[in-house]
Order: structure tokens, then sequence, then C-alpha cells
């Protein structure tokens, strides 16, 4: 008898573990079920034993014993399958913007502040990037006018034609060196990449940037993400473009769509990432906050029972005790959910006479009287 109370009490402990596995801790209802079904269905079963050790030969002179039990009819109803995870909101776009050109900062941006894309995030001092472009233009024209005075030599032979050409050659190199003054001159406003707020500290004025320096970081939540983590058994029901909701750890309650389900698991914990995609064009969502994520899969057919109907047979198996033909018989069953209205299992087909109270003291083939649970809460009531 010990070695077959052992043998149950390890079996549940083993599926505890296993479920607390696969899920990953976002479905700890079910194993708190379980566990809680295999201790008590164990103190039940020892108890059962005891009393049978006890009794007198069930097949005596009188007949088997029949055992009065109570029970309920169930029929299953459609249960609403959801996925839940815990996550956290996340802007859908960040970038440090940096400067593309050495320079001292002249005009910056304070952090908080909301930016339209194109808005100036910071702007670095001019310095003698203009008089070298002077110098340029001044250049520039005097080698058009050195190209012009040798082509007009080269026509009537009164130089050779290779002079012409270098001079032809230094105007073109004066006009590359005013457009790359150009380029570096606007290089030294850094613009908004696009809409968003500027985040953390900016560069302050009279800073010396070097090339790659961060001007300033901003962020785009607009729209938010929510990033949550599926166990990889549920990650094959869920689908983009599936309407999902969060709470967030603000009080905040969101509607998002899914958006993006990852192709590769984490190594670590052999989960998928999701995203939601949540509208908040008036910025109230903020970035990195906690969320609860709900996710519906659809429904399946289930029957909600209390859990103390829970037993568990002699291998360690979670079942339920039903009634067929005036009899007992042991079924299997898979937990999916437990709520305080019970706990809802399948695995019992779609309708069943369920043993509610005195499931314990039956095994598979015992005789049995039963009376449903309605007519016990009356008879109790009167």
């Amino acid at each position: 008898m010990l070695n077959g109370l052992f043998r149950i009490a390890l079996a549940g402990l083993i599926a505890i573990v296993i479920i607390g596995y696969i899920t990953g801790g976002d479905f700890r209802q079910v194993g708190e079920a379980v566990a809680k079904a295999a201790t008590q269905a164990s103190t039940r079963k020892s108890e059962r034993i005891a009393a049978k050790n006890a009794a007198p030969d069930e097949t005596s002179t009188n007949g088997p014993t029949v055992i009065n039990v109570i029970t309920k009819v169930s029929t299953a109803a459609p249960l609403p399958s959801v996925l839940t995870m815990t996550g956290a909101t996340r802007a859908s776009r960040r970038v440090e913007a940096r400067t593309e050109t050495p320079g001292m900062v002249a005009v910056t941006v304070g952090k908080g502040r909301r930016v339209s894309e194109g808005d100036v995030l910071c702007r670095l001092k001019v310095g003698d990037r203009g008089a070298r472009r002077e110098a340029a233009v001044a250049r520039f024209k005097q080698a058009q006018l050195e190209e012009s005075t040798q082509a007009r030599l080269s026509q009537r032979g009164a130089t050779a034609a290779n002079t012409a050409a270098s001079a032809r050659m230094s105007a073109d190199i004066m006009r590359a060196e005013i457009k790359q003054l150009d380029v570096e001159i606007r290089s030294l406003e850094v613009r908004a990449p696009f809409d968003g707020v500027i985040e953390g500290d900016t560069a302050q004025i009279g800073a010396i940037m070097q090339v790659g320096s961060t001007c300033a970081t901003i962020v785009d939540p607009d729209p938010m993400r929510i990033i949550g983590f599926a166990p990889e058994f549920r990650i094959g029901d869920v689908n983009i473009g599936t309407v999902g909701s969060a709470v967030l750890a603000t009080g905040e309650r969101v509607q998002g769509t899914v958006v993006f389900i990852a192709q590769s698991a984490d190594p670590a914990t052999r989960t998928f990432q999701i995203d939601l995609s949540v509208p908040n064009p008036s910025y109230t969502l903020r970035d990195e906050v906690t969320a609860a994520i709900t996710i519906p899969l659809g429904s399946r057919p289930a029957h909600t029972l209390p859990q103390s109907a829970l037993t568990l047979n002699d291998e360690g198996e979670i079942g339920l005790m039903v009634v067929e033909s005036g009899k007992a018989r042991f079924q299997a069953v898979t937990i999916l959910r437990d709520s305080g209205e019970g706990v809802s299992v399948t695995g019992i087909g779609q309708r069943a006479e369920v043993i509610v109270i005195g499931q314990e003291y039956v095994s598979n083939g015992t005789a049995v009287k039963t009376t449903s649970s309605a007519e016990a809460l009356e008879s109790n009531a009167s």
C-alpha cells in the first residue's frame, strides 16, 4: 500500500514539473490545480485504502457492496482558450541621432520634447567652413577663367592641347571641392528621422562633437509595441492579425493586433517572441512598462467541475470517476483551466455523470448508488 501511495505522489510531482517546464510559468493555475488535486487525492485515497482493508469482503454472501455517492451530470460547453503572457511595452523605433562631421554644438533641443520628422535636433557651429567655401569659390572662378583662356589659345594653336585639358580638370576639382563643403555644411544640422519624443540627455551647447557623437536619442511611441513570449507548445495557435489585449502596470487597458511572431525560439527559455501593435497617437503609453498580455485562441468543449472531484488512479494519472451502468469507472482528463468556478477539463466526452463526492471510496467496477448534487443540496436544506 505504501509503495502504491509513493508512486502516486511521485507521478503527481512529475506531472507538476513537466507542466511548469512546458508552460514556462505562464499557466501557473494549471500546475497549482494539479498539485492541489494530487495532494487531496493522495490523502483521500489512503483513507479509502485503509477503509477498504478494514471492511469485509465485497463478494460476501450478501452480494457486492454498493457505495453511496453524489454525482453531477455534466455537459461539455465551449471554453474560450486564451494565451496569457507577461511582457512589456516597447517603442516601435528608437534611434540615436549622431553627427556626421566634427564641431561645437550651437543649438540643441531639451529631453522630453516632442518633435516632428525633419526638425533640427542639434546644430554645430559653421566655424571656418564658410571662409573655406568662399576661398574655394574664388579658386573655382580663377580656374574657370584659366580654362576659358587655354581653350581659346588651343583653338588658335598657340598652346598645347594637354594644357587646355589640365585647366579644365583644375576647374572640375574646384567645383567638386565646393560641393564637398556644401555637404559638410548641411551636415552641421542633425534632424529628426521621424516623429517622436527626445529621450534622455542631449548634447549640450558648447560641447565638442566628433564624427559619430550622439546628438540626441529619439523614440517613436506610435504605435507602441507590447512584447511577450509564448511557450513553444502554444505558438502554433497564434496568428498574425489576431486582436489581443493587455493590462499595463500603470492600470491602463489596451487592445492591439499581433504583427510579429518569431520564427526562432529563445535558446534559453524555449519561448517565441510575439509583438502586439497598439495605436498611441497621444503618446500616453510609455516605453518599458510591464504588461499582462491576453490573446484569444478560440474555444474548445470542456467540463467545469469542482476541483475536489479530481482523483488519482493507481498509476498516478489525474482524472474523474464517472458512473456508467451503475458502476464507477476512472477516466483520465486533461486540465485546461482552474478558476473560481472550478476546474475545466476534457477527456470524458460530451456528457457524463461524474462522481463529485465519494470518488475516493470507489474503484473501477465498484457498484454505486447515485444521488444528484442538486438532490443532496435540497436534502441538506430541508
